[in-house]
């Protein structure tokens, strides 16, 4: 999130916190807003790990989350400006 913070945005309130109802943890949590931020590296190719992501994704849906995901090919400023009800707004 070094992008974030270089960019004046938006810090989440929370990183990797434990989520036990879906079995998982999000690399960064937005508490307030309930948004939930994955950082996908190259394991989350694969489609057994997508799958995975998927069900997890879909749960932390169903408990209101709004989920995020950074891909480690995406452009990361698109994501970013996608969200800014989330990160705010780049200058």
């Amino acid at each position: 999130m070094r992008n974030l913070d270089a960019l004046n945005l938006r810090l989440p309130t929370k990183a990797q916190p434990r989520v036990n109802d879906c079995d998982t943890r999000p690399d960064f949590l937005y508490e307030d807003s309930l948004v939930a931020v994955y950082v996908d590296g190259p394991p989350h190719d694969f489609p057994d790990r997508q799958q995975r992501d998927k069900v997890r994704a879909d749960c932390m849906e169903d408990l209101g989350f709004t989920v995020i995901r950074f891909g480690h090919d995406d452009n990361w400023d698109e994501v970013i400006s996608r969200y800014p009800q989330v990160f705010g707004r780049q200058g």
